[in-house]
């Protein structure tokens, strides 16, 4: 799919807007339906129809009038309190977690719900001023207004509880978890679907090909959002040039900075810097189109305003560590995205910079081992998810990056003032992974 087309899917639903917006333009057209029907009604000699149309205009304006009314001050109510829970959640949370409770579905369907309601009822009252001269109120209307009325309580006491639940912490990293496990389902691929891209290892010299280079500047300041790789791949092939990628979705680029390098035949290159340079979009903030690491620091950032003296909640932190843990013992069998394109015919058109293990395993690991240097709980939960990881790993790499860290935990825990008995419980899951490397214990 389109890039462009994912970020603007990004951006709508993670507003408040959007939902709200269809339910109204839908609470308008049953309004109009509603009142169509009312007229066939009205018109009908069937006595089922008789016992909706007995209500005066008055009473049908009153009673439609302290619906509205009712309607828009829940609303207010349901405002006030999904500001007061991003307060919340920004204070202890992270102000990037705000995205995340801006996305939840039934946040956005409940004010929907109210908003609707209340120009549903709107509308049929000012129907009813028109059918003054006629004796004619629209009964099934009013009805179908009561109707959304009293759901409108059951959707208010829906709501605390859901607000209730979603401030809570293992409820949030929870979520929060969910959607990485999301995003690398999207952005690695499976076993079965890997070999359609035609891609190869080996790192080519496009010095030695191209007689001809030229940098692709950034016209602006943000962060890579996204990577148009298929149509970066056509615009190379189409061009007979070859391009370089420097940056990956998640890096910050300074205007005029370097984005990339074109290579080419001849004395120019065959198209604008600018077409390349609109295949690489940039933005004011990270965005988890194609950032993995994006949902990997929300997490962390969890984690880190836990670890902090002013919340100091190490057991959130914990169940952060648990997250993540999970997350790169999953990683270990994933295939990683290609770095090199190659066209149909396998010239390499496209190079981009490799997203690997380590680097993702460090971005979950290393803030939370650096803030928990006096947090015994989760300095041994962290072991714990080396251990756990080790028994997952594939490839050196994983092996490597669980040596470093456990090196670093030792480093700074010997230095620290620890009891005897706190050293050994570090020590005894220390000499574990040890074993386990040393020993080259299988993965399962």
């Amino acid at each position: 799919m389109n890039t462009r087309i994912i970020t603007l899917w990004e951006t709508i639903r993670t507003s408040f807007w959007f939902v709200p917006s269809i339910m109204a333009v839908v609470a308008i057209g049953l309004s109009q339906a509603g009142l169509a029907f009312d007229r066939f009604g009205a018109e009908s000699e069937l006595p089922i129809f008789a016992d909706f149309y007995q209500t005066s205009p008055e009473s049908a304006r009153a009673l439609l009038t302290t619906i509205a009314s009712s309607m828009i001050t829940v609303t207010s109510i349901a405002f006030s309190i999904t500001v007061v829970a991003l307060s919340l959640a920004s204070s202890q949370f992270g102000p990037r977690l705000i995205r995340n409770f801006m996305m939840d579905t039934g946040t956005q369907c409940v004010l929907g719900f109210f908003l609707s309601t209340f120009i549903y009822c709107l509308l049929i009252t000012q129907a009813t001023k028109s059918f003054d001269n006629q004796n004619f109120v629209p009964g099934l209307s009013i009805l179908t207004s009561v109707i959304l009325a009293i759901l409108g309580v059951g959707v208010l006491i829906y709501f605390i509880h859901h607000v209730a639940r979603a401030i809570q912490a293992d409820n949030v990293i929870d979520n929060v978890y969910r959607e990485l496990n999301e995003i690398i389902e999207r952005l690695f691929p499976k076993d079965e679907i890997d070999k359609t891209p035609q891609f190869s290892d080996d790192v080519p010299n496009f010095h030695q090909v191209y007689s001809n280079q030229q940098t692709i500047f950034s016209a602006g300041s943000g962060y890579v959002q996204t990577l148009d790789v298929a149509n970066l791949q056509k615009l190379a092939q189409e061009c007979d040039i070859a391009l370089y990628i420097q940056h990956m979705p998640g890096d910050f680029v300074i205007q005029n900075a370097p984005l990339g390098i074109a290579y080419f035949h001849g004395s120019a290159l065959a198209c604008e810097p600018k077409q390349i340079a609109e295949l690489i979009r940039l933005g004011a903030h990270r965005t988890p189109v194609q950032d993995t690491e994006f949902a990997i620091r929300q997490l962390v950032e969890i984690a880190v305003r836990a670890l902090s003296p002013g919340i100091n909640d190490p057991y959130s932190a914990v169940t952060v560590v648990d997250k993540l843990s999970a997350v790169l013992c999953g990683l270990t069998s994933k295939t990683f995205p290609p770095t090199l394109y190659e066209d149909p015919q396998g010239v390499i058109r496209l190079q981009c910079k490799p997203v690997v293990f380590t680097g993702l395993g460090e971005a979950a690991f290393n803030q939370i081992r650096q803030y928990a240097k006096t947090s015994l709980a989760v300095t041994i939960r962290l072991l714990e998810g080396l251990i756990s990881i080790l028994q997952f790993s594939q490839t050196s790499e994983h092996r490597q990056f669980v040596r470093q860290q456990a090196a670093m935990i030792e480093q700074v825990q010997r230095e620290a003032p620890l009891s005897a008995l706190d050293w050994q419980d570090i020590k005894k899951r220390l000499d574990e992974i040890k074993r386990r490397l040393d020993s080259d214990i299988p993965a399962i």
